[in-house]
């Protein structure tokens, strides 16, 4: 996972080295290492606005689709003890553990790597 505070860091860097006036790579309507630095200044503007957003999405990596929690407490003996028709959805503790929970407040662990969230 990328250090965001790093990444910044590393964008305003460039953006202020005279190198990236200099290059020849992103030449852009004949104005060389504008396009670049156009390019650095939303990259930095995104990631200062914001970390990542409030919703996310959960992949399982055996299928590479979005996760179906209603066959996953139905089939997988992990979360068998989860009431299957009433799945209240994916929740992030604070060590980043992935649950997958009910409506009745019952947990179960997902396995860190066969699922993987994606934030919208």
């Amino acid at each position: 996972m990328l250090d965001r505070e790093k990444v910044i860091k590393a964008l305003e860097h460039c953006k202020d080295n005279q190198y990236v006036n200099d290059c020849n790579e992103c030449d852009y309507g004949g104005k060389t290492g504008i396009f670049c630095i156009m390019m650095i200044d939303n990259a930095i503007s995104l990631l200062k606005e914001k970390e990542h957003s409030e919703t996310f999405i959960v992949i399982d990596n055996k299928t590479g689709e979005e996760a179906d929690t209603y066959n996953i407490a139905l089939h997988e003996d992990w979360a068998k003890h989860l009431c299957y028709c009433d799945i209240d959805g994916w929740a992030i503790q604070d060590d980043g553990t992935l649950l997958l929970v009910d409506d009745c407040g019952r947990v179960a662990y997902a396995d860190r790597e066969r699922f993987k969230v994606k934030w919208e």
